[in-house]
């Protein structure tokens, strides 16, 4: 009970604290949540499309862009990517399609057959995607029975205009999925700074010199008193996990309890437990409350900016994403990423949030791994 109580006692001096980034949670879900329409449902609307024109309006060039207008909205953006990026980030733009240089004359010659294109986390992408990807299929078969650009042109217009009405239904709650994802999502933050500093700081009271070494003296079982601190530790983390998904079945909703909700609480559990393990990590390497808090301020934050906590991982450049991978959280990440997505939950939809959980799965035996190594260590010097 002596390992119990004390863990109380450092868990109430930092009740605040927990408190603060639990209603941060709180606070930046509920904003979320108000800031979406709810809506269930997807009706075919001009999607906004951006074309980045490279090339001479010209032949299948002019006929594309002419077609691209004619089914969508095309806002008016700066020409330059910084500009381009913005307006897809802040949902001025669905879809941006690069039109290359002399495209009209490589597409003739076949040696075009896709567009560079870049793409929002929303269906208006997905219908936009599939606008271009129908013009361009046409054209390719048509490039095969003539070459003459203008009668080439005149035959796919003649074609996408016999059916150009594109209705696209889906099952999915789009809305109330994007703020399960907003949720979760920020969630990691919150999940990271809770865990990882108490944890770590309960971890280094205990190893402190002092009492480690009054436990060498005393009569309770050394092992004994990690198997209850372990425990203690898990049973803290438990109810900040438990305490976390309540939050989100009273904000979130029914959502949670669809096929792709089960999806994300699995998701944040594997992430409680690979946090936890790292958080023990931490508690065995670090000795100082200050060097524990830089380190959770800077695992917190970093992993929020660098995996797409705050900022989805479709608007980050790839250098960011590429340090990410380096973190579980950006693998927790992913798979809320990918089950926003999913219409149809099954093992082969799956089978990339089950890779993602080995990965997470392997980050946890690593954690384990070198905590033991780290505590063999201390042990044998103590």
């Amino acid at each position: 009970m002596t390992v119990f109580k004390t863990f109380l006692k450092i868990l109430k001096k930092n009740l605040a604290m927990i408190l603060v980034y639990t209603l941060l949670l709180m606070l930046f879900a509920g904003l979320g949540q108000q800031s979406q329409d709810k809506s269930i449902s997807f009706s075919a609307v001009k999607p906004d499309i951006l074309i980045v024109n490279r090339d001479k309006e010209i032949g299948i060039t002019k006929g594309l862009i002419d077609y691209i207008k004619e089914n969508s909205n095309t806002p008016s953006v700066k020409d330059n990517e910084e500009a381009i990026n913005d307006a897809l980030f802040y949902n001025d733009a669905d879809y941006i399609i690069y039109i290359p240089s002399d495209f009209n004359n490589d597409f003739m010659d076949g040696k075009i057959d896709k567009i560079e294109v870049k793409a929002a986390n929303n269906f208006n992408a997905s219908y936009a995607e599939m606008i271009l990807n129908r013009y361009l299929k046409i054209a390719n078969s048509y490039r095969n029975i003539t070459n003459d650009q203008d009668k080439l042109v005149d035959m796919i217009s003649d074609t996408v205009k016999t059916d150009t009405k594109i209705e696209i239904t889906s099952k999915l709650d789009t809305t109330s999925l994007d703020q399960a994802n907003f949720f979760f999502n920020f969630a990691s933050y919150s999940l990271t700074v809770c865990l990882v500093f108490i944890i770590s700081l309960v971890l280094t009271i205990f190893n402190s010199e002092k009492i480690r070494k009054r436990n060498v003296i005393s009569s309770t079982n050394y092992k004994k008193n990690n198997r209850l601190l372990l425990l203690s530790n898990l049973i803290y983390a438990l109810f900040i996990w438990l305490v976390y998904m309540i939050m989100g079945a009273v904000i979130l909703g029914d959502i949670l309890w669809t096929s792709n909700g089960i999806i994300y609480i699995i998701n944040s559990f594997i992430f409680l437990v690979t946090i936890t393990t790292l958080a023990f990590l931490i508690g065995n390497v670090v000795n100082s409350k200050d060097a524990i808090n830089g380190i959770t301020n800077v695992l917190a934050i970093g992993s929020s900016f660098l995996c797409g906590a705050y900022v989805p991982q479709s608007y980050l450049p790839d250098s960011v994403l590429n340090i990410g991978h380096a973190l579980p959280t950006y693998y927790y990440i992913r798979n809320n990423e990918i089950v926003t997505k999913l219409e149809e939950v099954n093992m082969d939809t799956l089978k990339p949030v089950f890779t993602n959980w080995v990965i997470l799965g392997i980050f946890i035996i690593v954690f384990l791994v070198l905590t033991n190594i780290v505590s063999n260590k201390k042990r044998k010097i103590g």
